[in-house]
């Protein structure tokens, strides 16, 4: 799976506007946590808060892990947020092509790729706070590997 994110600034720049930005490769999770720490997999160095840059990465690992995640946080304002976060959670698709824009000019091609279809789940669900059942990993999860997970 290969990513080409572009932006007006050009290439090899870092990308900004977001608070945390990261790449994740997933192979399942704890239902007990949400957003990254719940996710069990291996974050890619190359692609994380301090590293993301507009350009070409390749995900090589995919052979190892069903799905990669890609998230970003926003900045600002909580009450903006829903705005501004990024989510394209992904699988591996020969062929596929996915493409995605964050809310402030960044493009995101995938090839070999597909995207995830993530249904949200209740505000309520499983008597989980509303922030760990409406977290968009979570529910990302809970869409891949059941609830409660089925072991890897």
């Amino acid at each position: 799976m290969t990513l080409q994110v572009s932006h007006p600034s050009g290439d090899g720049q870092p990308i900004e506007g977001f608070r945390f930005l990261w790449a994740f490769y997933v192979k399942g999770y704890n239902p007990g946590k949400h957003c990254q720490p719940g996710l069990i997999g291996s974050r890619v160095a190359e692609f994380c808060t301090s590293t993301a840059k507009t350009g070409r990465i390749a995900f090589d690992r995919m052979h190892r892990y069903p799905y990669l995640y890609i998230c970003g946080v926003g900045s600002g304002p909580k009450d903006q947020l829903r705005l501004k976060n990024f989510h394209l959670p992904l699988r591996f698709e020969e062929g596929g092509e996915v493409g995605a824009t964050t809310y402030n000019g960044y493009c995101f091609r995938l090839t070999n790729a597909a995207l995830v279809d993530v249904p949200q789940l209740p505000d309520d669900f499983d008597r989980k706070p509303r922030e760990h059942a409406r977290c968009k990993n979570f529910q990302f999860a809970v869409a891949c590997f059941g609830y409660p997970p089925r072991s890897c």
